[in-house]
C-alpha cells in the first residue's frame, strides 16, 4: 500500500471545492461593502425633496442651484430628477 492508495480523490476535491467556496463568499463579501462604499454606483435619481435632504438645505436652495447651474438636473416628463452623482459632485465642490 502506497501513498497514492491513501489519499482518497474524492475527499479532496470536495475540501477544495469547501475551500473555494468559503473565499469566493469573503471576497463577494468585500465587494459588497467597497461597493456601498463608492457612491457612484449607486447613481439613482432622486427628486427635489430627497436632494435638499441630503445637502440639509431648503427646496428653494435647491431650486435656486439648478437656476445657477451649479447642480444638474433630469427633466423626465414635467417632472425634475438629480442623479445622485451630480448631487455628490456638487458636495465636492464645497470645501
Amino acid at each position: 500500500m502506497g501513498i497514492p492508495d491513501l489519499i482518497n480523490h474524492d475527499a479532496i476535491v470536495s475540501f477544495i471545492n469547501d475551500e473555494v467556496d468559503k473565499l469566493t463568499l469573503i471576497k463577494i463579501e468585500e465587494f459588497r461593502k467597497e461597493l456601498s462604499q463608492n457612491y457612484y454606483f449607486d447613481d439613482c435619481l432622486l427628486n427635489r425633496e430627497a436632494v435638499a435632504l441630503k445637502l440639509d438645505i431648503s427646496l428653494r436652495q435647491v431650486d435656486t442651484l439648478v437656476k445657477t447651474k451649479r447642480l444638474k438636473k433630469c427633466s423626465i416628463g414635467r417632472s425634475v430628477k438629480f442623479r445622485n452623482s451630480d448631487v455628490l459632485e456638487y458636495m465636492a465642490t464645497l470645501k
